[in-house]
Order: C-alpha cells, then structure tokens, then sequence
C-alpha cells in the first residue's frame, strides 16, 4: 500500500478515521488464532457505511488488500490481515436501527456485539439463536462472515437460517441491498464468505419467541465413544434438543483445574444436554431423554438452573482452560455424520497417541461437530512441530468420515491449504468465477479461504 492510497482515503474519510501508527498497528496484526500474524498498513476506523464504500473503491483502485475487522475472534486466522493491507474495523457501527417485536425482525450494524444483542432481544421476549462461545466479543458482521454456529444450531440454525437481510459493500457493485425471496443466492453466497466477497455493512435479522421452559441433563460415560453414540440414538428417538454438548476427559480436566465447577472428573466423556419449549413438551421430552440415557448406561444428573448457567459459562470458556494442560492449541473444527461421531472421536486421539500430542476435543454434537483441540507448548519446538504436523491428519479424519472441513468456524488461513482436497477441479473453478464476478481484483481479505 503507498501513501498515494493513503492521501486518497483520508482525502474521503479524514485522517482523523485512520490509523497508521507502526506500534498501534501491532494490535491489529492477531486475531484469535494461535500462531498467525500479519502487518497491516493502515486501519480505517468506519462508522458510516459510506467509510466502507470509500474504502474498498479506494483499495479497489489501488490494488490493496483490505480486510473487514469486527471482533477479530476467529479461529480459523481469517481475521488476519496480509502483509500492507488496509484494516476496515467496524466496531464503531453498532447501532440497533430498527427492533419489531411484532414481526419480530432487526436490523443492526455490523458491529454490534452478538452477546448485547441477545440480551436486547431477550429484554423484549425474543431469541437471537446463534451463539459462538466467543459471543462476548464476537459482532453481528463476524457472525455473517462465518456462518457463525453454537450450541443451539442443531434446534434453531445458525447465522445463515436467522439472517434476512443483508446490506453489503462490493467493490464490484458498491453498496448493495439483498433480502430474502428476492436475492437469497446471493445472500447464501456471501454469508460464510469470510469478508472475501463483500463487507456487510446492515443485517436485517429474524427473531423467535423466547421458550416458556427449559430442563438440563448431564451423563457421564466411561469413555468418549459412547457419549458420542448415545448423542445418535438420542436424535434417532425423536428427541430435539436444544443443546446437546460433548466433553471429552482432557477437555473435563482442564475446565476443573481452572476452577471446580463440579464436572465429574472420573468421566471419560460427558453430554451436557438442555430441553425448551412449552412446559408440557419439555417434561415429556425429558422423561424420554432420561430413559434414552439409562438404557446407554449413563450416570445420569439433572442440573438445576443456577448450575446449568455455571456450566454454560463453563463451556463458553473452554479455550482459556485448556491453558491449564499446555499453553497453546490449535483449535480444529470438523462436522461429520452423526453416525461417524465416534468413530473420527476414536481416530483422531488415536492420531494424536501416535504423535505424541495431548488433544481436547469437544462440540456441538447434536449437528456433528467436533473440535479437536491440539495442545502444545510453544518452549517446546519439538512438541509444538508434531501438533501443527498433526493438523493435516485431523483435517483428513474428518474428510474421510464423509464430513466437511469446518462446522463452523470457516477456513480462513488455517484450513486454506486443504480446501484442494474437499472440491474438485470444477467445484472450485466454479467458486472462483464467483469469486471474480464480487471481487475482481481480488482485494478482499486475500490469503484466506480461497486456495491458489
């Protein structure tokens, strides 16, 4: 990037909306992922989406990367600038613009924080299903991005089944207005784009009443095989639940070393699952799911409310616990069929036996997601070669158990190199040509997602 662009933006935006401090910049080099770090030229702190526009026509003209900025909580390194691009940050734009408890819809900025918006909804009697463990931080326009998930995706959907709306900023078209019934394909397209195909810049979003009642079980298994098959006949019985959580032993371990939050640490694998719905509806699904889990020989618990919200947080925290067993992961995250849960569970702690890694693996498992955690300490080349060498053997267990690479964290630069082996030649000169046809000069969050 030179200074040409530089002048040009801030000739639009003012100087006072950029950042180009060489130590400032520092900041906005990382997201979430452990081992990955760019170097930005330059931030652009929008508020408007008119700052967006200015922004991408400028790199656009230039032939600079740019990359949209929420709240940088990736896993998969997507939120990682390349080397002189410019940062569009869209945490200033979090504005509710619009709220209709009775046709139950919003539209918000990009930069609204997902976890003050539920809240918001849940003030007026309404649920924003997605919820990333990361929503404290996580925006609205992150969540877009990624097609972010959680533990309520199996019942209610992820981002894509609650979005309706979408205003987005191309360099191709400009600033764009999509909704649902007119424009879903291209909606569809770019949610879950990783920012690689436009910046959202408005989502308009569908809300569902909030459940009248809600009843929490824990079962302990001896090992993590049969948790995971006890997930597949309890969705084979009818049962629809809201969450359905697994815990492996290492993942247990390191949640109770951080605090005693009253896991069973004896249990080789756990299911933490949560009923809602009408009153009626959740006492008859329990007594269900209970008999489900006895007949698998569960050590069944019921979980008071107070304590189902202590486990939650809990489970929300688990990426900060696993500092408890080595200091740094790398966070995986495949989805598989769900009559595959075991046996890819059983596979990659075989792997990691093999390569001599501690491996944590956890998810959402009612939809088949699991994420295999790989721990490592960073004093420890040697420890740390083998955990990254192991990542490509996680990203092949999954595929071969007919899944995909990523449930719901995206690829980003972490699952880019193995994008080659889930498509074919055609499939991805397809994505290519539609890659072109929003981006053609390719100045959108390059290096992530989209193989060579």
């Amino acid at each position: 990037m030179n200074q040409g662009l530089l002048d040009e933006l801030a000739s639009t935006v003012g100087w006072q909306r950029l950042l180009v401090d060489p130590d400032r910049l520092i900041a906005y080099g990382y997201d979430a992922t452990m081992g990955y770090r760019g170097d930005p030229r330059a931030v652009l702190f929008a508020e408007t989406e008119a700052h967006v526009v200015a922004a991408v026509q400028v790199a656009a003209a230039f032939g600079a990367p740019c990359i949209a900025r929420g709240g940088a909580t990736s896993l998969a390194a997507s939120a990682v600038p390349p080397s002189g691009s410019l940062v569009i940050d869209t945490n200033r734009m979090r504005k509710i613009r619009s709220f209709e408890v009775d046709r139950r819809t919003a539209w918000v900025d990009p930069g609204v924080v997902t976890a003050t918006f539920r809240s918001y909804a849940a003030r007026h009697g309404l649920l924003y299903a997605p919820d990333p463990s990361s929503e404290a931080a996580a925006t609205i326009g992150g969540n877009v991005a990624t097609n972010a998930g959680g533990p309520l995706g199996f019942k209610y959907g992820v981002t894509r089944d609650a979005v309706i709306g979408l205003r987005v900023v191309t360099p191709q078209h400009g600033a764009v207005v999509l909704e649902r019934g007119r424009d879903d394909i291209a909606i569809d397209l770019l949610i879950g784009s990783e920012g690689t195909l436009g910046i959202v810049t408005g989502v308009r979003l569908q809300l569902r009443p909030l459940p009248l009642s809600r009843a929490v079980r824990a079962a302990a298994f001896s090992d993590g095989p049969s948790a995971l098959n006890a997930v597949v006949k309890i969705i084979e019985e009818g049962i629809n639940p809201a969450k359905l959580e697994f815990l492996d032993d290492v993942t247990i371990e390191s949640l109770e070393r951080s605090r005693a939050w009253g896991f069973p640490r004896e249990a080789g694998g756990l299911l933490l699952a949560e009923l809602d719905g009408e009153e009626s509806e959740v006492r008859a699904s329990a007594r269900h799911l209970d008999a489900v889990l006895r007949s698998d020989g569960a050590g069944l618990e019921g979980v008071d409310a107070a304590r189902a919200e202590r486990w939650w947080d809990a489970r929300r925290g688990i990426t900060a616990s696993l500092a408890q067993i080595r200091p740094a992961k790398i966070g995986e995250d495949i989805c598989v069929p769900r009559g595959q849960l075991a046996s890819t569970f059983a596979e990659i702690k075989r792997l990691a036996l093999e390569a001599e890694v501690i491996v944590a693996i956890f998810g959402h498992a009612a939809d088949g997601t699991l994420h295999p955690n790989l721990l490592y300490d960073p004093g420890n080349p040697a420890e740390q070669a083998r955990a990254i060498s192991l990542l490509s053997a996680v990203a092949d267990a999954g595929l071969r158990a007919g899944g995909v690479l990523s449930g719901e964290h995206g690829l980003g630069r972490v699952k880019r190199p193995f994008v080659g082996r889930s498509y074919d030649a055609a499939t991805l000169a397809a994505m290519r040509r539609i890659k072109d046809a929003f981006d053609p000069a390719g100045v959108l969050n390059p290096g992530s997602m989209w193989p060579d």
